[in-house]
């Protein structure tokens, strides 16, 4: 894997040759997120993704919006010289994802909107504003611990999450309180609902049943509105390409090579 800083001080990495397939992270916003999908895809893409500004190495921002993440995004593939890529965005990257397809088509080869939504619905909101108030509240330990009850299937939270002993809660802090507050907030106030039906660009849907953190039926909606578009439903939990790696890059490789 090759690290790079882009002029704008947007940090990523890159690995393999062939295709490129960039990978757009969700509201944790740390491009290692896609490691182990990065490892398998590898082997038959260049495959790239990258800290979103203000968080991991990536230069802070002033203002976190979906409009700068997209900014960031074609940032890098200009710094790589890459005039098209596959793009793939997961959870608040569909968000993402969805505003290049939208603006800049010309970039996008093909799309994949994985564990996404068009528009927040009331459990969506109220769940997100939840996690703001613990975060707050309680504090960036609780945090991490809800957001891993909500985000990991039950056998995979106990085999490889879960401590021994009970989370210690005043333990140390596990991220920035107040940019992920303002990241919660710029993902409950964006949506494209309404442009959706204008996207022109091959697109694959994939949604977890059993996510608990941007329910199914999210993904039902996405594949409604977007003409054309082809939803595949799988398990694992919010982080599914963390949790059933495997079984993500098969439905991505059938995908982007038309089996």
């Amino acid at each position: 894997m090759r690290s790079f800083v882009t002029d704008v001080g947007v940090a990523g990495e890159t690995a393999g040759e062939g295709p490129a397939v960039l990978l757009i992270s969700g509201l944790g916003g740390r491009g290692s997120f896609w490691h182990s999908v990065m490892q398998v895809l590898s082997g038959d893409f260049q495959v790239i993704t990258f800290d979103h500004p203000g968080i991991g190495a990536s230069k802070g921002i002033d203002v976190q919006s979906i409009p700068n993440v997209v900014a960031a995004a074609l940032d890098v593939l200009d710094t790589l010289n890459i005039p098209r890529a596959v793009i793939v965005g997961h959870s608040t990257g569909s968000l993402v994802a969805q505003a290049i397809a939208l603006e800049s088509p010309g970039r996008c080869e093909q799309l994949v909107l994985s564990g996404g939504w068009a528009r927040p619905d009331a459990r969506f909101r109220d769940c997100f504003t939840l996690r703001k108030q613990v975060l707050l509240k309680a504090g960036s330990a609780a945090y991490g611990v809800v957001s891993d009850l909500l985000a990991y299937p039950n056998a995979f939270y106990n085999e490889s999450i879960a401590e021994a002993n009970e989370p210690a809660f005043d333990g140390l802090h596990r991220a920035d309180a107040e940019i992920v507050a303002h990241r919660i907030d710029m993902l409950l106030g964006y949506s494209r609902v309404n442009e959706l039906h204008k996207l022109d660009t091959r697109t694959l849907v994939i949604g977890a049943s059993d996510d608990m953190v941007v329910p199914i039926e999210h993904s039902r909606e996405l594949a409604s509105l977007i003409p054309g578009s082809r939803l595949i439903e799988m398990a694992g939990g919010h982080f599914f390409p963390k949790v059933a790696t495997q079984d993500y890059v098969r439905n991505l490789l059938t995908f982007m090579r038309r089996v």
